[in-house]
């Protein structure tokens, strides 16, 4: 029987086929599959570029959510009729912001009043959705992307709403958050070539575009399927689509703001050919590969016989069909010696050896491309932080910062080595956890200490120390708590080493435990010499600079503050004023001085007094803004000079000044607040030269002290102003002396009783020339001047002969006696209380002192003391203008106060304002909750004694009862009023009788 050689081949054939076919399969079946992963990882980087151009707008939406209420309470943009001055400020403001398009205000109409951006004709705004949600809502509100009507751009509108006097909304302040910030963003992000980003809104128009913004800027792309896709879908997604151009690509896309009726979407696409390539690249040479191996197979099968065909072919088939079922550790496994289907099988085995050998490799190069990406990452952010550090603290800082938040490891650290008896390893900066958790390791660089301690071995030696296995390794027992809290396996110790000293290390932990292999340690080294280099460089540079600034720093500036001093402000003005065309160089100078700073000396000392000077130097520094040249003259008084400034600007910075001088400095446990009078000039209008200058700016400081507006501009009739407040001063003073001052007396009722409970002392003042002097002028007067002791003396001194007059003629009421922020700093006044206690001027329970909360507020602890020795001599004390001094019912409760006195501002509104009625109730319960009495004040009228009678309060006073009297109408409105006493005592009398 012959052999049929041509069935045997085609049977040959036909079993290659089957053979070659799973493997084929397999191979198609990997480049599926690559293809898928590839696809999910580009669209997982895709969606992460999203996602943080949505990070970066929340982030902008917030600035502007802080930055619209300050705008809100601007004089120009709360003003109605601000009209060209609003338009500048809102210019001026545009300037500063780069990412907005425009501010504006509007009408409640939607009529817009002004804008940063001019108006040629009169716009309405009154159909956006943030103007008519800002309306509805009262508050901070977000609108749509839209195509400003006056900018011409794509901007998304935030509003605020603007409040009159009384509280009503009476137009809306807006700002227009430009949509360029997005290429500005995506200027400095490496992208894969082709990509794309698009900003569609809810019609699927192009609000911004990278590349080539403005050939796509308002084009509708709506019929695209990209479009339709991201349009249809609504949410955050990802997906394979076609753009405008026809280019399929690999989309993810994002929500990048929700209104009430549009939305706006942020997409990113990478081209599907640039995604596949090296795939489809791959899978050519695997094909090629097969076809190869099917040629040889071929032959073999050609010229074997059949008894080495089918056995072979068998296993081969077999160990396809587990290749093609996924395990690449199939072999063929034939044991002939020679044969072509010994080869083939060898060439299956090779194949399929490569291909598991190629996965190995490719998920470990995958990890050490991932941890030498994050050191190379690390790197290069250090060395941009290393070019913009301007300090060694903030350098630290920023390296730490950078190693866990740009480099993904999970810690970083930089430890000091101190030179001291334990050689403690001191923490400088850290980022990623806890400094307090840091500093419990108390890790020491001594040789006795924890033995291959990774920090402290670094130190000693000089050399990188890599620690694996933190969590359980007893040689790192110290690092196991940390370690597993925080999540980390492994670290790396890397001395800083200038010149031959290490100063310490930089320690980085990883969440791997196998990190920190040869390559990535490397570049670890690289960045911890960059970083001692620059170590070194910052310390250098400080030397320099501090040797060559000490001789100037001598001749022309403070020893305290570090500030220019008096001869630099003249010189500086000289050379300003003689400047060619400094005539049209227009400026202003502002004059500080602090009050109270003797106070504090005499008090504390003057180390004290030297720390606020430069706490205050530091804080007027602060405020003062950027080019501007700021000075201390003389003891308390310091200059700041403002380059083209006009008087709206200098008043503007005069007040955020004083507002932060305003603010408590703690020196020696003490609170202190230092407030400030500034005086100010304009060049050239209020003088031509330096002296001229400075002595106006002086002239108007003065009286702004005398004034007690704390802010003055200067103008030529000043000095006959302060003149005449100077002469006031004086007569205040003489009047005490000749007893020109008459004590009135105000009543206050217990509204249970409805009858009188005693009286509040209060100082008139009639002037023999400008006749009743109000006291709102002359007590701010007497506390600037120093007379407000001597005039709490004679207020206290009077009230108790009055007390004791009274009392023996059995009117057996109590007088209160209001004491200032001076009288509790008054060291003497004690003594002068306890000598009248000893001379028998004071009546047991017949004085109360009723103190201001803002005078408490002002020193709350020496206040505690002074008020515990006060109530401990068994005198009443009162908290008066309760509401107004910021303060709260649980601090007061730590002071030993009888009662407080709800300020008059709450208790008139309090039948028409439902705020004043809550903080009227909520006072009255708490107080009560507490044991404190309260006290109405400002009762006008028979409503509100009900309303008040109705919340439990235990006393009132205000002119509905009785106004402030002279006590020869006292004994009168007794006799008389309803309020009373049924009878009054004569003056033999001993005993008073009340309803």
């Amino acid at each position: 029987m012959r052999l049929n050689l041509s069935s045997l081949r085609a049977r040959l054939a036909f079993l290659l086929v089957l053979i070659m076919l799973p493997i084929f399969v397999l191979m198609l079946q990997n480049a599926v599959e690559a293809r898928k992963q590839e696809a999910r990882h580009m669209q997982a980087a895709a969606l992460r570029l999203a996602r943080l151009v949505l990070l970066e707008q929340r982030e902008m939406i917030a600035g502007a959510r802080q930055l619209l209420p300050g705008l809100a309470q601007l004089p120009n943009v709360r003003s109605v009729a601000a009209g060209a001055a609003c338009h500048r400020d809102l210019a001026g403001l545009l300037e500063q912001y780069p990412y907005y398009a425009n501010f504006g205000v509007s009408n409640t109409d939607g009529l817009m009043r002004c804008s940063a951006v001019p108006m040629a004709a009169p716009v309405h705004i009154g159909d956006r959705d943030y103007f008519r949600r800002a309306l509805e809502t009262g508050d901070f509100a977000i609108g749509s992307y839209q195509i400003g009507r006056l900018t011409g751009k794509s901007a998304i509108n935030l509003g605020y709403p603007l409040r009159d006097a009384q509280g009503r909304i009476d137009g809306v302040v807006f700002a227009a958050l430009d949509l360029a910030w997005l290429s500005r963003k995506l200027t400095g992000i490496s992208l894969p070539t082709g990509t794309t980003v698009t900003i569609l809104d809810a019609n699927g128009s192009v609000l911004a575009h990278q590349p080539d913004p403005e050939q796509w800027f308002g084009r509708s792309v709506r019929d695209a399927p990209f479009a339709q896709l991201i349009l249809a879908h609504g949410t955050e997604g990802t997906a394979e689509s076609i753009d405008a151009a026809g280019v399929p690509r690999l989309y993810a896309f994002t929500p990048l703001h929700t209104g009430d009726a549009d939305s706006a979407y942020v997409s990113v696409g990478i081209p599907r050919d640039l995604a596949y390539a090296e795939l489809d690249a791959q899978f050519k040479r695997n094909l090629l590969v097969l076809l190869l191996i099917a040629i040889v197979a071929s032959i073999v099968a050609c010229i074997g016989s059949h008894v080495f065909v089918l056995h072979p072919l068998r296993i081969l088939a077999d160990a396809s069909e587990r290749l093609g079922n996924g395990d690449l550790s199939a072999r063929a496994g034939l044991q002939q010696k020679s044969g072509v289907f010994v080869q083939l099988a060898q060439v299956f085995d090779q194949m399929a050896e490569s291909l598991q050998l190629r996965h190995a490799q490719a998920d470990a190069q995958d990890q050490e491309l991932r941890r030498i990406n994050r050191a190379l990452q690390t790197l290069s952010a250090g060395n941009h932080a290393l070019v913009r550090a301007v300090d060694e603290p903030s350098l630290l800082q920023e390296m730490c910062r950078v190693a866990v938040e740009i480099g993904g490891y999970r810690m970083a650290w930089v430890g000091y080595a101190e030179h001291d008896d334990q050689q403690r390893v001191r923490p400088v900066a850290q980022a990623g956890i806890d400094a307090n958790l840091l500093a419990s390791l108390r890790i020491s660089w001594a040789s006795t200490g924890q033995v291959n301690e990774p920090v402290g071995t670094a130190i000693r030696t000089g050399y990188p120390y890599v620690a694996h296995k933190l969590q359980t390794d007893p040689q790192y027992r110290i690092w196991h708590e940390i370690a597993r809290g925080q999540g980390i396996r492994s670290l790396a110790s890397l001395p800083l080493r200038v010149g031959q000293e290490v100063l310490g290390v930089i320690t980085v932990c990883s969440e791997d435990r196998d990190a920190f292999n040869a390559q990535e340690l490397e570049r670890l080294l690289e960045m911890t010499e960059d970083l001692a280099y620059g170590i070194a460089t910052l310390r250098t540079g400080v030397e320099n600079v501090a040797a060559q600034a000490t001789i100037l720093r001598l001749a022309y500036y403070d020893t305290l503050t570090g500030l220019p001093n008096h001869a630099s402000l003249q010189d500086w003005l000289n050379c300003r004023v003689n400047e060619p065309q400094s005539q049209h160089h227009a400026f202003a100078m502002l004059l500080f001085d602090l009050n109270r700073l003797r106070d504090i000396n005499d008090t504390l000392g003057f180390e004290a007094g030297n720390t606020v000077i430069k706490e205050s130097g530091q804080r007027i520094s602060q405020a003062s803004g950027q080019g501007v040249f700021i000075a201390r003259m003389r003891g308390d008084e310091f200059a700041v000079v403002l380059p083209e400034a006009d008087a709206d600007r200098a008043r503007q910075v005069a007040l955020d000044i004083l507002k932060i001088l305003n603010e408590s400095i703690i020196v020696d446990d003490f609170s202190l607040v230092v407030s400030a009078s500034v005086g100010i000039v304009l060049f050239p209008d209020h003088g031509t030269d330096a002296e001229q200058l400075i002595r106006h700016a002086d002239v108007a400081m003065q009286m702004a002290k005398v004034s007690g507006n704390m802010c003055s501009m200067y103008s030529a009739g000043q000095d006959s102003e302060k003149k005449h407040h100077l002469a006031l001063a004086s007569d205040l003073h003489r009047a005490l002396d000749n007893d020109g001052l008459e004590l009135y007396f105000q009543p206050k009722i217990a509204m249970q009783s409805g009858c009188v409970s005693g009286f509040e002392a209060l100082a008139r003042w009639r002037h023999e020339v400008h006749g009743m002097i109000s006291p709102d002028e002359f007590i701010p007067l007497a506390e600037r001047t120093g007379i407000i002791r001597p005039l709490t003396d004679w207020v206290l001194e009077t009230a108790l002969r009055q007390s004791r007059a009274w009392w023996q003629a059995g009117i057996r009421l109590p007088i209160a006696v209001n004491l200032s922020t001076c009288d509790l700093q008054d060291a003497q006044l004690l003594d002068r209380i306890e000598g009248w206690y000893a001379s028998g001027l004071v009546v047991e329970g017949m004085l109360e002192l009723e103190i201001t909360e803002s005078a408490i507020m002002a020193d709350p602890a020496g206040a505690l003391e002074v008020l515990t020795r006060i109530r401990a001599l068994g005198i009443p004390l009162y908290i008066d203008d309760f509401g107004t001094g910021y303060s709260s019912l649980g601090y007061l409760k730590k002071l030993p106060v009888t009662a407080m006195k709800i300020d008059k501002s709450f208790v008139i509104d309090m039948m028409e304002d439902a705020d004043s009625a809550t903080i009227v109730r909520s006072t009255i319960t708490l107080a009560h909750d507490l044991g404190i009495e309260v006290v109405a004040e400002g009762v006008e009228d028979a409503s509100v004694w009900a309303q008040l009678k109705a919340l439990g309060c235990d006393s009132a006073q205000g002119y509905y009862m009785g106004r402030p009297m002279p006590v020869a109408q006292v004994d009168l409105w007794l006799r008389e009023s309803s309020w009373g006493m049924r009878d009054v005592p004569d003056a033999g009398q001993k005993k008073q009788t009340n309803r």
